[in-house]
């Protein structure tokens, strides 16, 4: 009895981290690029730049590609959270001083 339930336990494991490790594979794609869904994310956004760059030279396109290739690593970092945070955090702060500021009659 025992071993059929720990043969049960075993086959839930390995289904539920194999659905994990598929979702994070998944959501990995996306946010690279290199997924369909980000191809189809924002067609009418896609056609209208797709039109205002219709006359770019082989080379910026190859250099606006490798760029792109660049950025989405970049933006695929802890790094690059940390920094959105710290902007973030800076321009609330910034906010909040402004206002206590101005509240308090002090003109700088």
């Amino acid at each position: 009895m025992t071993l059929i339930a720990l043969i049960a336990a075993a086959e839930a494991l390995l289904y539920s981290a194999s659905r994990s490790k598929r979702g994070q594979s998944r959501r990995q794609q996306v946010l690279m690029g290199n997924s369909m869904d980000s191809v189809r994310a924002l067609p009418p956004v896609d056609a209208y730049l797709k039109r205002k760059t219709a006359g770019a030279s082989r080379v910026q396109r190859f250099v606006a590609s490798k760029l792109a290739e660049v950025c989405r690593r970049a933006v695929h970092t802890r790094a690059f959270e940390y920094v959105l945070l710290h902007v973030i955090r800076t321009a609330i702060l910034k906010r909040r001083r402004k206002l206590s500021i101005s509240h308090l009659g002090v003109t700088l």
